[in-house]
């Protein structure tokens, strides 16, 4: 599989805030606080054009709560994850690329054709509290704040992306050192009052 990396899209933050509307709307009564993360949240920074959104919520128990709304507003529950981060709900929507609708949820990996569906949008819903949430918002934060840095994982993300890889996972392997010591400094940086 080819990894697509796009130039920066001013779109982005738009198609953001139309998710993250959804989202409100969905889970609202769980006073979560959502945010733009990822590539596509850091103007200038070239991205696989998929938009990541982090859900902080402010008790771990409320993320058993989340399931049905977030598949009653469109969202495919990728359950199949949780035993390797049960910290974490994961939502995709999912465009159709045929005439089948995308599942409700995805428990195991014979649960679904990813041939018939595109990717658009990620939801990762985490407590706030957690060092999860610290490391998506610190990462985005140094990046947006240090150019020499996202210039370098541009670099890095163009020269990997010319590879085949079997699957999602396995680009983001590529990238693991060089995304781990930049999150370790952001961290660092973001704790220390910026």
């Amino acid at each position: 599989m080819k990894i697509i990396i796009a130039p920066y899209s001013p779109a982005w933050p738009a198609l953001f805030e139309e998710q993250a509307a959804i989202i409100r709307t969905a889970i609202g009564h769980l006073h979560p606080r959502v945010d733009h993360i990822g590539s596509t949240s850091v103007p200038g920074l070239a991205a696989k054009p998929l938009i990541d959104i982090l859900v902080g919520l402010q008790q771990e128990e409320d993320l058993e709560k989340v399931a049905a709304p977030m598949q009653a507003a469109g969202y495919t529950y990728f359950k199949i994850y949780e035993p390797d981060m049960p910290y974490r709900r994961l939502f995709v929507k999912l465009q159709p690329l045929s005439d089948r609708l995308p599942p409700a949820i995805v428990a195991h990996a014979s649960d679904i054709d990813r041939s018939l569906f595109e990717n658009k949008v990620h939801v990762h819903i985490i407590p706030q509290a957690s060092p999860h949430w610290l490391r998506h918002i610190a990462f985005r934060d140094y990046l947006r704040a240090h150019e020499d840095v996202r210039e370098a994982y541009a670099e890095l993300k163009h020269t990997i992306a010319q590879r085949e890889f079997k699957d999602m996972l396995e680009y983001n392997d590529a990238k693991d050192a060089f995304v781990k010591e930049m999150e370790r400094r952001a961290v660092e940086w973001y704790t220390s009052g910026l």
